[in-house]
């Protein structure tokens, strides 16, 4: 479990700030070419674009690893206890069938653009669509984890 749980951490923290970097020098980079050489970074906007995308969507992995994943904690917090616990639940399930069935047009997306390229780069579009697969793949082991841990514990009962 340990192992998984550094995975998560990695796909989730160190891959999106690694990405953000990048988009930050590209951008940098296109801007002081733009201003001083009169001139612009072909590939730029298609890489910043790539690399925000993988921002997002692996940073919702690490938001749902902390239980912040749309701010739901916020509003389930504040409901009594024998609701908020099957709130949450409902919540954890929800979460995991969107993630599917996005992960799933994420995949249908791969096998129809795989001829499609990016004009600058000249790669095949169905990277952004199997980086959105992953992450959506990613974001419902976290769900899973945050779910049988919830469903594991101390259910609570009429009197808490």
């Amino acid at each position: 479990m340990r192992i998984l749980s550094g995975f998560l951490t990695l796909l989730g923290a160190a891959v999106p700030a690694t990405l953000l970097g990048i988009v930050l020098l590209i951008v940098s980079a296109d801007v002081f070419a733009r201003l001083f050489l009169s001139t612009s970074i072909h590939v730029a906007h298609d890489l910043a674009i790539v690399a925000l995308a993988g921002v997002v969507w692996f940073g919702m992995v690490d938001t749902a690893r902390q239980g912040e994943l749309f701010g739901i904690r916020f509003f389930s917090d504040r409901l009594p206890t024998i609701v908020r616990y099957w709130v949450q639940v409902l919540v954890h399930v929800a979460v995991i069938a969107i993630a599917f069935e996005i992960a799933r047009s994420g995949i249908s997306q791969v096998q129809g653009s795989r001829f499609t390229r990016f004009v600058s780069l000249g790669w095949p579009k169905w990277i952004v669509s199997a980086g959105l697969v992953g992450a959506m793949g990613a974001l419902m082991l976290v769900e899973s984890q945050r779910l049988w841990r919830l469903l594991t514990t101390h259910r609570p009962t009429p009197l808490d």
